[in-house]
């Protein structure tokens, strides 16, 4: 939040030299809407040789999928001088609870005294190849949002038309930006149980907090965005690309034996976004504006776990290092409608 509010300002004075020539048009905004959608994370990839039951190579062993469904508030501030345009926007969630959080484990080990070659360790394989899914849980989730972004951009083209509707403006912008956006999930277990039949799997949750998971993520983009204004009706579009995402995420099984289990992956890859808006002018100053962005981002890398030494009943255990695969996923979109407020400055 103290980057963007620091990008505001240089942005504000970076506008004053070309406003000497041409007005400037300074809008603010803000309203509510709604955030939907899914954060999921998935690791696997573990080498033959590092797993002590020698099962092969697999991606996912393990997905989590963490749900958006949260009322969302939002502040935006956007600055036009002569052809140059800078916003920037904040948003944050009004509530916590965004629904169940979805856990899955394929190719876990069990024990097994009447296995068709003895007692021993198996794992359930599809007849066709590949792990069977053995282990569900869904829990009760909170979450913490926060998303901000900055851009800058510049006006390439303006066309003039006109038709029965009136008179309008078509222009187009090309810019730079950058989001930044965190989310902070609570999760508590509701129930878990095994789809293949493993044996003690089946239990309710305890109502305590057993998984925290953060992640964020952060996109340098480059955006081309269209707006057309009739009369007192504006409607804009915008679609972004970011080659460069960054995401970083820690994940804690609080509960688990042995452990806990601390996770933190960092993963690399590309997002895509669109954007769109319809802003009706009550007044030259007053307007209501409907707002719809949708993200969607896919990322790689890697995810490094430690189980935390202990004892339990007797039972005593080292802390143990590995390394995995991951695989982050995010599909979020927000609807908001908002006021605003739009002034000028004289030449």
């Amino acid at each position: 939040m103290k980057r963007l509010f620091m990008f505001l300002f240089f942005a504000l004075f970076s506008v004053w030299t070309p406003s000497a020539h041409a007005g400037t048009d300074i809008e603010f905004s803000t309203g509510a809407g709604y955030l939907t959608g899914t954060n999921t994370y998935e690791i696997g990839g573990v080498p033959s040789e590092l797993d002590p039951w020698g099962r092969y190579p697999y991606f996912p062993i393990s997905r989590l999928e963490f749900p958006l469904g949260v009322y969302f508030a939002n502040l935006d501030m956007k600055i036009k001088a002569d052809k140059l345009r800078i916003t920037g926007s904040a948003g944050m969630n009004l509530n916590k609870k965004a629904g169940h959080m979805r856990d899955y484990d394929w190719g876990v080990p069990f024990w097994d005294a009447d296995g068709d070659e003895g007692p021993g360790w198996y794992v359930n394989v599809w007849d066709t190849g590949g792990y069977l899914l053995d282990i569900q849980s869904a829990s009760r989730s909170d979450v913490d949002v926060m998303i901000w972004k900055a851009d800058i951009a510049y006006q390439i083209f303006s066309h003039h038309h006109e038709s029965r509707v009136g008179k309008g403006d078509l222009t187009g912008y090309l810019g730079i930006g950058y989001e930044h956006r965190s989310f902070q999930y609570e999760c508590s277990l509701i129930r878990q149980w095994s789809p293949s039949g493993i044996p003690g799997f089946e239990y309710a949750g305890s109502g305590n907090v057993g998984i925290t998971y953060d992640v964020d993520y952060s996109m340098p983009y480059a955006e081309l965005t269209l707006s057309d204004t009739t009369n007192k009706l504006n409607v804009e579009m915008g679609f972004a690309y970011s080659p460069f995402v960054y995401a970083k995420d820690r994940d804690t099984h609080l509960e688990r034996i042995p452990g806990p289990i601390y996770a933190e992956g960092y993963c690399t890859g590309q997002s895509l976004k669109y954007a769109a808006s319809i802003r009706y002018d009550i007044t030259p100053h007053w307007s209501v504006l409907l707002m719809i962005d949708h993200l969607y981002l896919r990322t790689w890398g890697e995810q490094d776990n430690t189980i935390y030494a202990g004892t339990e009943d007797g039972s005593t255990w080292d802390s143990e290092i590995w390394t995995t695969d991951e695989r982050i996923i995010s599909r979020e979109s927000y609807f908001t409608l908002n006021i605003s407020y739009r002034f000028g400055l004289p030449l």
